[in-house]
């Protein structure tokens, strides 16, 4: 008993340093969607490659942060206008997710979908519905359906046929997670006697 309560001590003081490193990262992505959403795009710019440095250097290449600083430089370099590289770095989101967690996964499907919403805001609706399609065809070959993640895809495939003209169908594919939402927008209130 002694044995397995010693190295689990040295396990979890091994591990303390890589807990506490997330906590810095995660700190350092929330500096970085703040300044994004004031609409300091250099500052945003900025802290994302000093953490992009930082990840790389302490977790490698290839990491389960990697595809979401990818999809946070795409969208900070659209909102500034510098669209050299902008194709390259969503296909970096997307090899970045398939190395960290395989072509069949749920967080690749949100990767997809997140390129997807990118190039929503982009203009480029036929290239986002692909990127749908390939979630979906994901979705199907894995079976990992959930009401979450199918709600999101209608949301952005939604927005791209919108872009498209296809409002009708755009509509009517909301429609379909409907549902979803209106479970979700409901409150609850506890009251206190």
């Amino acid at each position: 008993m002694l044995r397995y309560s010693l190295f689990f001590a040295f396990v979890m003081i091994g591990f303390h340093p890589l807990f506490s490193q997330n906590k810095k990262f995660d700190k350092s992505l929330k500096k970085v969607d703040a300044s994004y959403a004031a609409g300091s795009l250099s500052k945003a710019k900025s802290g994302l490659e000093k953490l992009m440095k930082s990840v790389v250097a302490k977790m490698g290449a290839q990491n389960s942060y990697m595809p979401g600083l990818y999809i946070r430089e795409a969208h900070i370099s659209l909102a500034a206008g510098m669209l050299d590289g902008f194709d390259n770095i969503l296909n970096n989101a997307i090899t970045s997710s398939i190395a960290a967690y395989g072509d069949n996964s749920i967080n690749y499907v949100t990767t997809l979908t997140d390129v997807a919403d990118v190039y929503n805001e982009y203009g480029n609706y036929r290239l986002s519905r692909e990127y749908i399609l390939k979630a979906r065809d994901v979705l199907k070959k894995s079976n990992q359906q959930s009401d979450y993640i199918t709600a999101r895809l209608g949301i952005v495939e939604a927005r791209a046929m919108t872009g498209q003209g296809f409002c009708n169908e755009a509509v009517n594919l909301l429609s379909t997670v409907e549902t979803y939402f209106a479970k979700r927008a409901v409150e609850k209130e506890t009251i206190t006697e």
